[in-house]
């Protein structure tokens, strides 16, 4: 297999691999020789963790880990706009920034470019999920920062800031989830890793067309079937916020895609269901504690105040009055 350092995965930003793995036909046909292909379409999420409230010094926070893919998902209290922008708009404004870390993405020149295309697309998926008219005049920022990038990057950051925003208190309309599905050489992947979109990229390129053993003089090029979907949506109100494609599908196709991303969102969401009720939980156990701390204080001062009643000022004072051992010696 050849070698190289990492860079960017130019298929809607998936992923983070090899540079040039897949330089000729012959590479492309190695890899996917070495990839497991799934027997059975089998709709089901990645091994998945979800934690919201991990940051104390701002109000919304999310992380989640998509199998190896990582995410930190920041949102902060909605700003006022300024005069001149808030004549030209009659809703909130929304804004979402995505970050590489420095160890995410080893082609750090391309960055600038993927985390602005990466925010764009995030802000068109979450912008009908956020109850803006309650927000006019103000601005809404979220930030994502991704710390390791092993495919389904989009999917993963709507759910992750879908999260957020509830931790934050903002109104949504609903619980937003989202999710990722593929078809390359007959093969239908969900939830595929960074070298299985890299693959398709290369099949757009034309590396991938036909096999390493066609002969291309005679016969022209045989173009499969290859493209990505994802899929975010509102199952509370059977709507979706957002569905992008790339490649070449079927109507058939797409539509068997769109199926599969939907029946895994239903699990997503009830999985962050799950997430955002330990949360309330836990929130509610730490009011409890700090209120029972806050009666025993009370407590406390009223028995203090008790005994200033009864013994009087002077008395109380030289009462607690300790003689300092060292000035006694």
């Amino acid at each position: 297999m050849l070698r190289g350092t990492q860079t960017k995965n130019n298929l809607l930003d998936g992923g983070t691999i090899a540079e040039q793995l897949y330089a000729t036909p012959k590479d492309c046909e190695d890899i996917f020789d070495s990839i497991e292909k799934p027997s059975a379409l089998i709709a089901t999420p990645r091994p998945t963790f979800i934690r919201s409230g991990v940051l104390t010094t701002v109000r919304g926070s999310a992380y989640m880990e998509y199998g190896n893919t990582k995410v930190l998902a920041i949102v902060a209290p909605p700003h006022e706009l300024m005069r001149a922008s808030a004549r030209r708009v009659n809703m909130g404004v929304l804004n979402c920034y995505v970050n590489f870390a420095a160890f995410a993405t080893g082609e750090l020149e391309s960055a600038p470019e993927r985390e602005r295309h990466l925010g764009s697309m995030l802000t068109k998926a979450l912008e009908p999920v956020v109850c803006r008219n309650e927000l006019l005049n103000f601005q809404l920022d979220i930030r994502v920062l991704i710390l390791d990038d092993d495919g389904c990057l989009l999917s993963t950051a709507i759910n992750c800031c879908g999260v957020a925003l509830v931790e934050c208190g903002i109104s949504t309309y609903d619980i937003i989830a989202a999710s990722t599905a593929c078809i390359y050489r007959d093969h239908v992947f969900v939830n595929p890793d960074a070298k299985v979109e890299e693959l398709l990229w290369q099949h757009r390129g034309g590396n991938a067309l036909v096999g390493a053993t066609a002969d291309t003089t005679s016969t022209p090029p045989v173009v499969r079937e290859h493209g990505l979907l994802v899929t975010a949506s509102m199952d509370t109100f059977e709507q979706i916020a957002q569905c992008q494609q790339c490649g070449y599908l079927k109507p058939a196709t797409y539509a068997r895609l769109l199926d599969c991303t939907l029946e895994i969102n239903k699990s997503l969401r009830e999985l962050i269901k799950n997430t955002i009720r330990a949360r309330v939980k836990e929130q509610y156990a730490l009011d409890l504690r700090e209120q029972a701390e806050s009666a025993q204080e009370d407590e406390r001062l009223k028995t203090v105040i008790e005994s200033l009643k009864q013994q009087g000022l002077d008395e109380f004072i030289q009462s607690n009055i300790k003689e300092d051992p060292y000035t006694k010696r």
